[in-house]
């Protein structure tokens, strides 16, 4: 649901990236590998079920409605009136709809966010538009588009916050994996062709992408940095380009291999805050964490101090470039390493 950002300063989606998302999320299994992420479902089911006095008699959107289940949990906390918009045929929502008797009170629309239009603003705004590390597939966007757009002045999102955090992690396995596969370029003699002149290349190309998967708890060698986001205020350009702190103390002697990363949000109901966790001692989730995985290893001793930044820069592959640059105390700057998100490798696949 990406429209034209540019004058935002966002960079422009490139259409063949939307249109993998876009056959992606059409098709019935990928809706319902997501409902069966029961940490997920349950969580949206609270936030808005439990606060039915942020609901009952109001005017609701759901962005992005895929199946319609926000929509229907929208219906059960008493909404007198919900649009549940996405630009995909929306032919699982229109048909859970219609039999569970909603017909009435749900109203379900295709449509282009930047081409919708609706007869009234609304008072609450539903949407569940989280990529892996929270930014990826760039759907937030929509998001608070729709909100600058529909929402009532004291309108509310469900969600309405986030934050991201970052943790150095060890993992020598993972590293020895990124390290072997590299071996393969290192060959003088392949069929009697010299491969090494592409060392470098494939070096910064296999350690470019995140591996994503579960992240064990004892893994991570300090506590993590953490940001906040405030979804109801924040401007839409600041997600062109977010800078993330990295900041921590070793709590034990150790070679941090990169950083994990991952998120939360948050439902600011009238009666019930309810938390969406994708923490590593958090039931996983679909999302699981991400780990950026450093070229070079950082050997540290206890306490040692490491300061930085990780900047995430919107790419028009619907998704975000990541540069991390750091100091290391006691020996200087790191050289800076730089990270695409879209081209992340599942940590149990080899790179």
């Amino acid at each position: 649901m990406n429209g034209d950002h540019s004058a935002r300063g966002l960079v422009a989606v490139d259409p063949a990236w939307s249109a993998v998302h876009s056959l992606h999320y059409q098709l019935l299994s990928s809706q319902q590998h997501m409902l069966l992420d029961h940490q997920r479902t349950g969580a949206y089911h609270r936030g808005i079920t439990r606060n039915t006095s942020d609901f009952a008699g109001k005017t609701v959107l759901d962005v992005g409605a895929g199946s319609g289940i926000l929509s229907l949990f929208a219906a059960q906390a008493g909404a007198r009136k919900v649009y549940a918009v996405d630009e995909n045929v929306p032919e699982c929502a229109r048909t859970l709809v219609a039999s569970n008797e909603l017909s009435g009170r749900v109203e379900v629309i295709q449509s282009r966010l930047a081409d919708l239009r609706l007869d009234e603003k609304v008072d609450v705004i539903v949407s569940e538009p989280w990529g892996f590390f929270l930014f990826h597939e760039r759907m937030v966007e929509a998001f608070i588009l729709a909100r600058d757009r529909f929402l009532k002045a004291g309108g509310r999102l469900f969600p309405g916050t986030g934050r991201v955090f970052l943790a150095p992690f060890s993992d020598a396995d993972l590293h020895e994996a990124r390290t072997s596969a590299l071996s393969f370029w290192s060959q003088a003699n392949f069929y009697g062709v010299d491969l090494r002149a592409m060392t470098s290349r494939a070096a910064d190309e296999i350690f470019s992408m995140p591996a994503l998967g579960y992240v064990e708890p004892k893994s991570l060698v300090a506590p993590p940095s953490v940001r906040a986001f405030d979804f109801e205020r924040m401007p839409l350009a600041e997600l062109a380009r977010i800078t993330l702190p990295v900041a921590f103390a070793a709590e034990r002697e150790a070679t941090v291999h990169g950083l994990a990363g991952w998120f939360e949000v948050a439902f600011e109901g009238s009666t019930e805050r309810v938390v969406l966790s994708t923490a590593p001692h958090s039931v996983e989730t679909h999302w699981s964490q991400l780990r950026f995985v450093f070229l070079e290893p950082l050997l540290l001793r206890a306490g040692q101090k490491v300061e930085g930044t990780l900047t995430l820069s919107a790419n028009e592959h619907s998704s975000y470039t990541a540069l991390f640059e750091g100091e290391v105390e006691g020996y200087g700057p790191l050289v800076p390493q730089t990270f695409h998100i879209e081209h992340y490798i599942p940590a149990d696949e080899p790179p």
